[in-house]
């Protein structure tokens, strides 16, 4: 099995990429929580964390949160703290309390798929005791194979990212089919490729070799230290061929529809059709057509797979089954990952609470089955009717702003508003479930039950070749706090659990909602706009719909926000710390529509129901949904990786370009947010 599961989701956009846990933040009377922490009401915006001595005209970030960005401090098991972990923690809670509750399940039942996972996951006598047999049968294969042909078959069989990645995702130029995507793989998933090439990151890389050696030992491998090198050696080639994370998310470069024979073409020297039949048993008929997303490092895999030789490949592929499952091995291998993939890349210095180890396994191995139990309890119906009402709003502020766009030519707009009206919205939970019911999780194995549902998985994305695309199926479940824009479905998904405080409550003034889950909600649509949403229509095929003047106008306000960001530096960093507004511009763009579209969608409410509109509450909500705190090597690893700009520059780099944050503020020349009228990026 290879990495079909991430394949899946290539092209959708996330509005945060990690998550961790966090407890719920203090409040003053605008907000109540109870005891257990399982319920806050949000009338008015929270100040609890606010610092009155900073002008919002100034840094409106830390106005709101100056206060509690002062006082936090990150408790030792935590490398970031911030609104969309107090959500998540919130959740983690009831998911707890879901799980823990149930008592002799029926065998087969999803409630004992969940708790006997969630058990096997704390058993750490019992994972001591199984050590390495659950992965014997891998390393006796990786062994096996006498041949690089036979490897081939076996590196594709094996629950890792091999060498080269292969997955299914929804077709961009013809987005009713599903087709097989062929892309780069084979260094580690905890670094970028930039971490193998760049003097910067010696430390890390310093780190990894011994974490792989650690590991090695624990695993009982021969030579842990010569592994090591060996094994940071080869990865360090396969990166040298990667194509950077800037490119990478190029929707035009990495779309390259190939044969079965122009693909192994670019790579005559790696065994294709064994490492094929590895991955899967659906007929090579199916493969006929595939996507390959970075041709130039197909072709230099294939020219290592020709060099390296097969006792290498064995060693490689050895250590990539141990990386993959350590978190679930004995201590001596878990406390290798945490101490590198926590500690020295996030600078997390202490394990969670146990039972969040297990949610976590459960939630990344039955997470949409997990989530069924979590919404039949947590998840109201006037919370999905309330936002459903905010995405309705929302819509149509888009076309109003659609309809009077200054610098959109009539056929753009024509467009634009065509595929605006094609944007379907997901809100709470799937109105289809998938059925794990086939899923065997046996009671204290945990890493032969995590196969078993990366096998289902694997089977479940290859079994989409050849079928139509299924539009209600969902990019994460429901209990997970985050959004997403699809481009190839053209649509919108807002899961149950960021329905609630600080970004949504269904008892809020409209200008705090508004200001949270309404800009959440314009950020979503927006991302059909941005950078590389545009390219596609409203059925989700790639297609440009714009006038050549049109789109040279929109990449000029582009390349104007990517100067923008490409200057900003997170406080306490190194000044050559900044950030890559080249990869974040597709955030940053989405960030500034979803503001601009929510006021002005808060404002025809306010209107509608007669209402005098509170633009600064929108603000004040806005500022504080970004609230965050990070450890400096998490908040480095962001830069280096994500295509989110850091937390205070979503918050306050946003506001310089729009005009009601001056007229609500009084903003003028002098003050620190201040950016001259000619600098701003109006959309």
């Amino acid at each position: 099995m290879s990495s079909s599961a991430r394949q899946t989701r290539i092209d959708r956009r996330a509005f945060l990429l990690a998550i961790g846990a966090v407890p719920a933040v203090a409040a003053l009377a605008s907000c109540a929580q109870d005891s257990a922490g399982s319920n806050i009401q949000l009338t008015g915006v929270d100040m609890g964390g606010a610092d009155p001595a900073i002008r919002p005209q100034d840094d409106l970030y830390r106005h709101i949160n100056g206060a509690w960005l002062r006082d936090y401090r990150l408790p030792p098991d935590k490398s970031s703290y911030g609104s969309f972990t107090e959500a998540d923690d919130r959740t983690q809670q009831q998911l707890r309390g879901i799980v823990e509750g149930i008592k002799d399940p029926r065998p087969g039942s999803t409630e004992q798929q969940v708790r006997d996972l969630y058990d096997a996951r704390l058993d750490r006598d019992q994972i001591e005791r199984l050590a390495m047999t659950p992965l014997a049968d891998l390393f006796a294969a990786i062994d096996g194979a006498a041949t690089k042909p036979e490897l081939a078959r076996v590196m594709g069989a094996l629950p890792i990212s091999g060498l080269i990645g292969i997955g299914v995702v929804v077709d961009q130029q013809h987005s009713d089919k599903y087709i097989a995507t062929i892309g780069q793989s084979g260094i580690d998933p905890n670094l970028g490729e930039q971490y193998y090439r760049k003097p910067e990151y010696e430390k890390q890389l310093t780190a990894y070799r011994t974490y792989v050696e650690r590991i090695a030992a624990g695993a009982g491998l021969p030579d842990p230290a010569g592994t090591a090198q060996r094994v940071l050696g080869l990865e360090t080639r396969i990166a040298a061929g990667y194509w950077d994370n800037v490119r990478d998310r190029d929707p035009d470069t990495t779309y390259n529809l190939l044969g079965w024979a122009e693909l192994t073409g670019l790579a005559p020297q790696f065994d294709w059709d064994p490492w094929l039949a590895g991955n899967t048993e659906r007929p090579k008929q199916l493969f006929d057509k595939v996507v390959v997303r970075q041709p130039s490092f197909v072709t230099a895999a294939g020219q290592l797979w020709a060099e390296v030789d097969i006792a290498q490949w064995r060693e490689y592929l050895r250590v990539a089954v141990v990386k993959e499952f350590a978190p679930y091995l004995p201590k001596a291998i878990a406390d290798a990952a945490f101490d590198f993939a926590d500690t020295t890349l996030q600078g997390r210095d202490q394990r969670e609470e146990p039972w969040r180890d297990g949610l976590a396994t459960v939630n990344q191995a039955l997470g949409e089955p997990f989530g069924k139990l979590y919404v039949a309890k947590h998840f109201p119906r006037q919370a999905k009717e309330r936002a459903q009402a905010l995405v309705a709003d929302l819509m149509a502020a888009y076309r109003q702003d659609f309809t009077n766009s200054a610098w959109m030519s009539p056929p753009t707009r024509t467009a634009a508003i065509a595929k605006l009206d094609k944007i379907v919205a997901k809100i709470g939970y799937p109105d289809h479930w998938i059925d794990y019911s086939s899923v065997t999780i046996t009671k204290g194995k945990l890493v032969e039950s995590l196969r078993a549902t990366r096998t289902f998985e694997n089977k479940r994305a290859f079994g989409k070749l050849g079928t139509p695309v299924d539009r209600t199926e969902w990019g994460f479940p429901p209990q997970t706090v985050n959004a997403m824009y699809d481009p190839t479905a053209n649509q919108i998904t807002f899961p149950a659990a960021i329905l609630q405080a600080p970004f949504f409550d269904a008892d809020a003034a409209d200008a705090v909602n508004f200001g949270g889950i309404g800009a959440v909600i314009g950020h979503e649509i927006g991302h059909g706009f941005d950078d590389q949403g545009s390219k596609y229509d409203g059925d989700g095929n790639r297609r440009d719909w714009w006038t050549p003047e049109d789109n040279a106008a929109f990449e000029a306000k582009t390349k104007q926000l990517i100067a923008q960001y490409d200057a900003l530096v997170p406080e306490g960093l190194d000044p050559s710390k900044h950030v890559n507004g080249a990869l974040t511009v597709g955030e940053n763009l989405a960030d500034l529509r979803g503001l601009q579209i929510s006021l002005a969608a808060y404002r025809a409410a306010a209107e509608r129901d007669g209402k005098q509109p509170d633009l600064q509450a929108v603000f004040f909500s806005w500022a504080r949904i970004w609230r965050e705190r990070s450890t400096i090597q998490t908040q480095e690893l962001q830069l280096a990786r994500d295509p989110h700009a850091p937390n205070q520059f979503r918050a306050n780099q946003v506001v310089r370009n729009i005009a009601d944050f001056y007229s609500t503020f009084g903003v003028k020349d002098g003050d620190r947010l201040f950016l001259a009228t000619d600098q701003r990026v109006t959309l």
